[in-house]
């Protein structure tokens, strides 16, 4: 894989396990990304409301968070911030249940090889948030 990203360069790594957060980050800034990490949802919409936020392209966050989960962070992300990409991750939560929040985001089961998550932020922008009712 090319250590150079196509058009998206500033990635918001997100996972309550840090060692998790820090490994990804790393991966990823091998790869040619700047990453930054956040540790819980919240932590999350601060970074991305300060300075260290500016120029983030997407978000890779964990789904199973305490206090804000992956899905409650990615439609936050989606209302305040819509031109950022979100992918969602999870070792417990299948797709299925993703879909049935009444949202679809790209999606990457853990353990995840780096190369599914960089064609993920890479690949085109099918993340859409609950449909209105």
């Amino acid at each position: 894989m090319s250590a150079h990203p196509a058009r998206m360069h500033k990635i918001l790594v997100v996972d309550d396990m840090a060692d998790l957060a820090d490994i990804a980050a790393s991966l990823l800034s091998y790869h040619g990304f700047d990453v930054i990490v956040a540790y819980s949802g919240a932590e999350a919409l601060r970074m991305l409301a300060s300075p260290a936020g500016a120029g983030v392209d997407a978000v890779f966050s964990d789904v199973m968070m305490p206090g804000m989960n992956g899905l409650e962070l990615a439609q936050a992300v989606g209302r305040l911030y819509p031109g950022i990409k979100l992918v969602l991750t999870s070792g417990f939560t299948a797709p299925d249940l993703l879909a049935a929040s009444g949202a679809s985001y790209p999606y990457a089961a853990k353990p995840y090889a780096i190369d599914t998550v960089i064609g993920l932020l890479r690949g085109p922008d099918v993340s859409r948030g609950p449909i209105a009712h």
